[in-house]
């Protein structure tokens, strides 16, 4: 394989167009439109610009021929190259070489009677063998217990240019995730323990009876008078 050369992408796509024109059909190319995939596709979820630190999860491109449109959907996952080298470049310049390679893609069908079924040299996807030695990186960001685990996964996910935007939503969904269980689930210092029964309380003693009814008082005073008579 050549080494990568952003200049030679540019070359490869200046024959494409000149490959369509030379048909004599009228040529006009919708500059290429980027989106999350978190937005409706039809409508506003599109920009001719992107400036977000992960790669762009689909773009599209329109070509007119002869005002007749056709409109090309790549997502990046499907279309990121299997060479370590053009995926560093396209990891770098997600805007010029995604959207290259969308435009590449869109003129191909527009024009294939004139360019044909062309595979360029960063068109070389990953195979079966590559999907397979891959990590499931989806189930590691389930099975991340700890606010540390997420963050750690994701810096491995940085190191070998894994993160791709359903993933980096999936990891802030994690962490969201962990933050509500901590704050709702009682730790384990918090849980309810049993205490031990404390001892049987006597019961109070009866209060003493410092004063009677005077009705009481009356009859004592009564009883003395007759013994007194009796004697």
């Amino acid at each position: 394989m050549s080494t990568p050369n952003i200049d030679d992408v540019a070359q490869t796509l200046a024959e494409y167009e000149r490959l369509a024109i030379a048909t004599g059909a009228a040529v006009r190319i919708d500059p290429p439109e980027f989106s999350d995939g978190a937005t409706p596709l039809i409508g506003s979820g599109w920009s001719p610009f992107w400036t977000a630190e992960v790669p762009p999860v689909v773009a599209r491109v329109t070509v007119h021929r002869d005002g007749i449109p056709t409109t090309v959907y790549v997502a990046w996952d499907e279309s990121f190259p299997a060479d370590e080298s053009w995926r560093a470049l396209w990891l770098a310049k997600p805007m010029r070489l995604f959207g290259a390679y969308v435009v590449r893609a869109a003129l191909r069908r527009a024009f294939r009677d004139a360019i044909g079924d062309r595979r360029e040299p960063d068109e070389t996807h990953p195979g079966p063998a590559d999907a397979s030695t891959s990590r499931d990186w989806e189930a590691e960001i389930r099975d991340a217990n700890t606010t540390d685990a997420v963050h750690a996964l994701h810096a491995q996910m940085k190191a070998v240019r894994a993160v791709t935007v359903p993933r980096e939503r999936a990891l802030r969904d994690r962490l969201a995730e962990l933050a509500r269980r901590a704050l709702y689930e009682p730790t384990p210092a918090d849980a309810w323990q049993p205490q031990d029964q404390p001892a049987e309380t006597p019961s109070p003693r009866p209060a003493a009876r410092d004063y009677l009814p005077p009705q009481n008082r009356a009859d004592r005073r009564a009883a003395t008078r007759k013994k007194g008579r009796r004697r």
